[in-house]
């Protein structure tokens, strides 16, 4: 797909991960709905960027776990921009709380970590489908983590929803096929504001034991993205930038 000309939706589009998409993205030519659920002022910011250099953007507040959120900010896509080609489901919430203890997990928290990065996936792919087949086609890429393919992460629950995100685009990429293509990038260990909280010992850790000796950097997960974007032939694929972590 050339970028160029088209609309993307990102999730959690104004800060870290997020917002290191959205930016590539306006930089090949697109348009971007930057969507935020409580960082109004990062996504306002992110968006003031993009017109600043001549791009164009709109920010939209929608919780991804809620079925009418995401229709009303799919409606406003459309309205606003024109059309959607593209969605990067970037959203995601976690706790954290150490493997071994069963008990700091509440029940809470497992069900607001699911609902945020499973069944967000789930609800914003489904409600971009009909617009992405009216304009021809469009390309859907998933941020899930290396801890949803080995024992690590923030929190058990964290690591188990990122499994279920892996599964989730393998289905909708067969359930989409063949006029929209469903990727997932999987980063390894990134120093956002969830990143950042892990300690510095276990960041050290981190750098010192992957084969490349370093985390990984937004912009690194944002080419990522936008080359299963770009790449006609990709769905259905898994693609970890993790400085080697799963190596090891």
């Amino acid at each position: 797909m050339d970028v160029y000309g088209t609309v993307a939706v990102v999730t959690g589009g104004g800060t870290g991960i997020g917002k290191a998409i959205s930016l590539a993205l306006v930089a090949n030519g697109a348009s971007v709905a930057v969507v935020y659920s409580r960082s109004e002022a990062e996504a306002n910011q992110t968006v003031e960027e993009i017109v600043q250099g001549g791009g164009r953007a709109i920010a939209i507040k929608a919780d991804v776990s809620n079925a009418a959120d995401v229709r009303a900010m799919v409606e406003r896509t459309v309205s606003e921009l024109g059309r959607i080609d593209v969605l990067i489901n970037n959203a995601g919430y976690t706790t954290f709380v150490p493997m071994r203890d069963l008990d700091g997990l509440d029940e809470a928290d497992w069900d607001r970590i699911f609902d945020v990065n499973v069944k967000g996936i789930w609800l914003c792919s489904k409600a971009v489908a009909e617009p992405m087949r009216r304009g021809g086609g469009g390309a859907i890429v998933n941020i899930s983590s290396v801890a949803g393919l080995r024992v690590s992460g923030s929190s058990m629950a964290y690591a188990v929803s990122k499994a279920a995100v892996i599964h989730l685009t393998k289905c909708l990429a067969v359930a989409l096929s063949p006029e929209i293509r469903v990727n997932s990038v999987a980063p390894g260990l990134v120093l956002t504001r969830w990143g950042s909280q892990f300690s510095e010992e276990r960041i050290q850790q981190s750098r010192a034991t992957t084969p490349l000796h370093r985390t990984v950097e937004p912009e690194e997960i944002a080419q990522a993205t936008l080359a299963c974007v770009q790449n006609d032939v990709m769905t259905g694929h898994v693609i970890p930038v993790d400085a080697g972590s799963l190596l090891v």
